[in-house]
């Protein structure tokens, strides 16, 4: 299966987990100096091949007058493929479970050894930024410079990978954290992962997710 036809598959299953609504949420996938994201207004579910549209990566964006136009977040994809030369794929959604602890204002921890291995020790998060904006391309930049993903306050996350199942993998993984923290918080018994462990968890399987 070709990487686009693992990204319009993939697009059906966030809409059908719940990870995205409408024409929320946008996919894109890097070959050499452009990227191919989907356009404004498509809906994750209904992708076709002509969804994806060509941008570069290094150039200023400038956002077509008229004709299919690309995600208005492309300025972001951009930002995050610069900062980090091991992605090809992006994901941007609106996970429910990761948003409600993004909304706190605090990273996200490691609390599970699947996590650590896919995301390191926490997954940063960013004050809320308008959409679109160079100031989210900026911070998102910045954030990924220390970690493969981001947690966008008040809307989202971002998720990079050097395939499909890695960035999907990754998705899933914060999700997931971010329902089990939020329930051990309310129970009154959040107990990430120690320093410790997470080095030892990393130094004995981290190569087995390389």
């Amino acid at each position: 299966m070709s990487l686009l036809s693992e990204l319009i598959a993939l697009g059906q299953t966030l809409v059908a987990q719940g990870l995205v609504l409408g024409s929320g949420g946008n996919l894109s996938f890097r070959e050499g100096d452009t990227m191919y994201i989907t356009r404004s207004g498509a809906l994750l579910h209904q992708l076709t091949p002509q969804d994806f549209l060509p941008v570069p990566v290094q150039a200023p964006y400038q956002r077509p007058a008229t004709g299919p136009r690309p995600s208005t977040e492309t300025p972001m994809h951009q930002a995050a493929y610069r900062a980090r030369d091991d992605a090809r794929v992006i994901i941007h959604c609106h996970p429910v479970n990761a948003i409600a602890w993004a909304m706190q204002g605090m990273p996200l921890p490691a609390v599970t050894p699947d996590f650590t291995l896919y995301l390191g020790a926490e997954v940063p998060t960013l004050p809320y930024f308008l959409p679109g904006s160079s100031s989210l391309a900026r911070a998102v930049a910045s954030a990924l410079a220390q970690s493969p993903a981001v947690l966008l306050a008040n809307h989202g996350v971002l998720v990079t990978g050097h395939d499909v199942e890695q960035a999907r993998l990754r998705l899933y993984h914060i999700d997931d954290t971010a329902s089990i923290c939020l329930r051990a918080q309310a129970a009154g018994a959040l107990r990430p992962l120690s320093a410790e462990a997470i080095a030892e968890i990393l130094a004995i399987y981290g190569s087995h997710k390389k």
